[in-house]
């Protein structure tokens, strides 16, 4: 009788999935739904996969510097559902171009918890060759399933609280206003895309140094020397993507006669984990020796999380002293340009941040663009379970793909939809311009559902100062033609810059 009573829910569910299995394999047989080959798209040879379609001026689609363009070749060429048959050494994908497809998987695997990989070469780091030091910790950029959905309920508190931005807010003011000194000796008559790029990224590393461990890194600071660990990290969030990419997404035959670039990312995340430990190390030392307790409110996330679990704690702070820099950077300098090729806009932020009343244009500015220019191009999912999407069979273990960026600049999902116009955020739903008319699953820039974004809190709030305290300073203008995207693991803006900071 108790056995029968505590087994109960699990024979209901596996009764339950036994159900849907029939019910699908009796739709698949019933004729009415296409088998997964039929799915247009782009075929697989051995050893090369799909490559020889990117090859310049003979492939069916050809190279191109970034996604956007890639998907508008697929896109027209073979439809609204397309198949690229192992995609460099991966399972096959499929892109999505209607969202209301891709919105019928990504709901449907959010329980029991969505799987989307990470790096390849960061899985076999965290859990074959350190696996001692990771012990079974794997934090939230490679862990899957129940060992991720663990991770994100013990640190969701910490990092999503609405405080966040009483408790931060004040360091980050004075972070950006470094930054802003340092912008205005910008030379503007010479080329000073390298250095704009350094301090935005130092910028950026300081930003999410104070969140993470609640105090100053020191890496705008004048005259700091080479060796600083500061550019240790700094460098590891520019170099590890990059090779990550050489070696994940370049044909498996052009890695194997090149070991030394998975020799060369694993000491790359042996110093990036070394150096943030360091860091880590010294906060717990300065927590410990304050001898005194502070309120909860007033707690930094890497204390925060130390009560509750310390390995949790320093993983979480080590994903955030990684993926915190590059992301934000890239994101200012996109919302920096947008403001800089809309003097208008800019002026409308500017007296938004004069009368100090409200900032509702400023974030209507960084959400459009973020719109047009997201660090990701698409969100992914790969599939645990059977789906039936527009008609075609999609089968477990494959990787669906939201194509974004790319649907956020049709003109059928916005009007004027490669205009930057802060305003379609703003206005009533009556006006043809309003946001709220074009599906919500059409632009997610932080990601979808339990797996979006832990940071966006974070990273909304550094943006908002920045610009609030460059704009009371500075007016920027953009010199050049259009700014360049180039995609690689996540998207970066293609050098020189065109910028020109003035004093007011």
């Amino acid at each position: 009788m108790c056995a029968t009573w505590i087994l109960a829910p699990f024979m209901r569910q596996c009764s339950s999935n036994f159900i849907l299995q029939c019910q699908f394999a009796k739709k698949i047989s019933s004729g009415n739904v296409k088998p997964f080959q039929t799915v247009p798209g782009l075929k697989a040879l051995p050893v090369i996969g799909v490559m020889h379609h990117f090859l310049p001026i003979v492939g069916s689609v050809g190279l191109h510097k970034n996604f956007f363009n890639m998907f508008d070749v697929l896109y027209e060429k073979y439809g609204p559902i397309v198949k690229i048959e192992g995609i460099f050494g991966r399972g096959p994908m499929v892109m999505f171009f209607k969202p209301e497809d891709y919105d019928k998987i990504y709901r449907a695997e959010e329980i029991p918890g969505p799987i989307r990989r990470g790096f390849q070469a960061l899985e076999y780091y965290r859990e074959v060759l350190r696996k001692e030091t990771f012990d079974g910790i794997y934090g939230l950029t490679t862990a899957q399933g129940e060992k991720w959905r663990q991770f994100r309920t013990k640190v969701n508190p910490a990092l999503l609280k609405p405080k966040l931005v009483k408790l931060y807010a004040p360091g980050l003011e004075s972070i950006a206003k470094d930054l802003v000194t340092r912008l205005n000796r910008l030379d503007s008559r010479s080329d000073t895309s390298q250095e704009l790029e350094t301090y935005i990224r130092k910028w950026s590393l300081e930003s999410v140094g104070l969140v993470a461990l609640g105090d100053r890194i020191g890496c705008l600071e004048d005259n700091l020397p080479n060796d600083h660990p500061a550019n240790s990290l700094m460098y590891c969030s520019k170099t590890i993507p990059d090779l990550s990419f050489q070696l994940e997404f370049l044909p498996s035959f052009w890695n194997k006669w090149n070991p030394w670039r998975l020799n060369k990312l694993m000491d790359l995340f042996d110093l990036q984990w070394d150096v943030s430990q360091m860091f880590i190390n010294e906060a717990k030392k300065r927590i410990i020796n304050r001898q005194h307790e502070i309120p909860d409110e007033e707690q930094s996330i890497l204390e925060k999380l130390l009560a509750i679990d310390d390995k949790v704690a320093v993983m979480m702070a080590n994903e955030m002293l990684f993926a915190g820099i590059d992301t934000v950077s890239y994101s200012a300098i996109g919302v920096l340009y947008h403001l800089a090729t809309n003097q208008l806009s800019q002026e409308k932020v500017r007296q938004e941040i004069r009368e100090g009343i409200s900032s509702r244009y400023l974030k209507a500015s960084i959400k459009e663009s973020l719109r047009l220019l997201p660090v990701l191009s698409a969100n992914l999912r790969e599939t645990s379970r059977d789906h039936i999407v527009g008609g075609y069979h999609i089968p477990k273990g494959v990787f669906a793909i939201a194509p974004n960026e790319y649907l956020s600049k049709l003109e059928q999902n916005y009007p004027k939809a490669k205009e930057f116009i802060p305003e379609r955020w703003l206005v009533n739903k009556s006006d043809p311009l309003y946001y709220g008319n074009t599906n919500a699953m059409i632009t997610l820039p932080f990601g979808f559902g339990v797996r979006s974004c832990i940071g966006r809190r974070i990273a909304e709030l550094e943006l908002e100062i920045l610009i609030k305290k460059l704009l009371e300073e500075l007016s920027i203008e953009w010199t050049g033609p259009p700014i360049n995207v180039i995609t690689k693991v996540i998207n970066e803006f293609k050098k020189p810059y065109y910028f020109r900071f003035n004093k007011i």
